[in-house]
């Protein structure tokens, strides 16, 4: 009974987390973000042709923010981007999160 419980509960996430709908970049003014502090973030961008998927970065939140609104414009304003800080506070380990 327990494995049907927790495949029901897997089934439920796994369709809200594929209902992503991502944020609205356009209304960020990146100006308004930090462009000192460089972090890693895992960003998201769907449905904007050649550049689709998840990736990290070790950058700031304003060129983060930056790069999402390019490739939202890019995409002819169809993509869906969302990012997000991670916890990771080594550039390189940052970078070779990415599967190159």
């Amino acid at each position: 009974m327990k494995k049907f419980f927790f495949a029901i509960f897997a089934v439920i996430a796994f369709t809200l987390a594929s209902c992503e709908k991502g944020i609205d970049i356009m209304s960020l003014d990146a100006s308004q973000f930090d462009n000192t502090e460089f972090k890693c973030w895992k960003f998201t961008i769907k449905n904007a042709g050649i550049m689709n998927g998840t990736m990290y970065a070790w950058d700031t939140e304003y060129n983060i923010i930056r790069t999402l609104q390019t490739a939202y414009l890019t995409s002819g304003k169809k993509a869906v981007v969302s990012y997000e800080a991670t916890s990771e506070e080594d550039p390189e380990r940052c970078d070779a999160m990415n599967n190159w």
